[in-house]
């Protein structure tokens, strides 16, 4: 299955509009059935930030990440070996 991605509006009747170009490349005909999948643009993140979530407190991000690296350091065991 062909993904398309485009932007669109939802016209003043409800309908959504598909650009002509994706009409003639995968061949719709009237009356043609598709699986349509919608994204708000407000919901879109792009990069890296897709994948991160928004804290929970009011910590600085400097603080929390030199708390994460503490909470590590503290679950880890370390040993010394002399070579």
């Amino acid at each position: 299955m062909e993904i398309f991605e485009y932007f669109t509006e939802i016209r003043p009747d409800g309908y959504l509009a598909v650009p002509k170009e994706v009409i003639k490349k995968i061949n719709l005909k009237p009356h043609s059935k598709l699986r349509i999948s919608i994204l708000p643009i407000e919901t879109e993140k792009k990069g890296l930030i897709c994948f991160s979530g928004k804290w929970q407190d009011d910590r600085e991000a400097n603080k929390i990440v030199e708390d994460l690296y503490n909470s590590r350091n503290k679950n880890t065991r370390s040993q010394r070996i002399k070579l």
